[in-house]
């Protein structure tokens, strides 16, 4: 069954004195580190992890606006030798999803990419590479697009390639946020 997004309070325009701004803060609960499957120094293919989530009931804003901010360390510690262009590769899709009335869908996503290689122009010798980062990654993002009711929203992280041998690699101390604004009638 599909959901209507213009119930009778969404398709009338609030009169000045008849409507008040609301604004309230949700955090999200639950968070969960992802720390990433290595067998013998190779990250294992396909995992995905959800870092955060929460909830946001906007079933009586006329009008709602959510701003979401997202914020993680990146850590890994990766190496490649005895090859005369050792390279260290992290890619990663971190995703945020909006799940309204059982239907999911990803509304936005940001690529996080390290790649960091050395080359020996005269191939003479091999070279040895090894990185260890600790770095956080911040995101924010405005949904406009909100249908009232309750909306869960949560932050996914998925490996999409990696080049050497890793010692770890993790997303840790997720913190999802929102911000929520809309218009209710004043005799609420």
């Amino acid at each position: 069954m599909a959901y209507n997004c213009e119930p009778y309070y969404c398709s009338r325009k609030p009169r000045r004195k008849s409507w008040k701004k609301v604004v309230h803060v949700e955090c999200g609960h639950d968070p969960q580190d992802a720390i990433f499957e290595i067998d013998d120094g190779f990250v294992k293919e396909g995992q995905a992890f959800v870092l955060d989530r929460l909830v946001v009931d906007a079933d009586d804003l006329y009008k709602p606006l959510v701003k979401l901010e997202f914020s993680s360390l990146i850590q890994f510690e990766g190496e490649d030798e005895e090859t005369y262009e050792p390279e260290v590769e992290v890619d990663l899709l971190f995703k945020l999803e909006r799940i309204c009335h059982g239907k999911k869908e990803c509304i936005r996503s940001w690529r996080y990419l390290k790649e960091f290689d050395v080359e020996d122009p005269e191939e003479r010798k091999n070279l040895e590479l090894e990185i260890e980062i600790s770095e956080p990654f911040t995101v924010t993002f405005c949904d406009k697009g909100l249908c009232p009711g309750c909306c869960e929203y949560r932050i996914v992280v998925e490996g999409k390639d990696f080049e050497g041998e890793f010692e770890y690699l993790r997303v840790v101390k997720p913190v999802l946020s929102a911000i929520v604004q809309g218009y209710i009638p004043n005799d609420y």
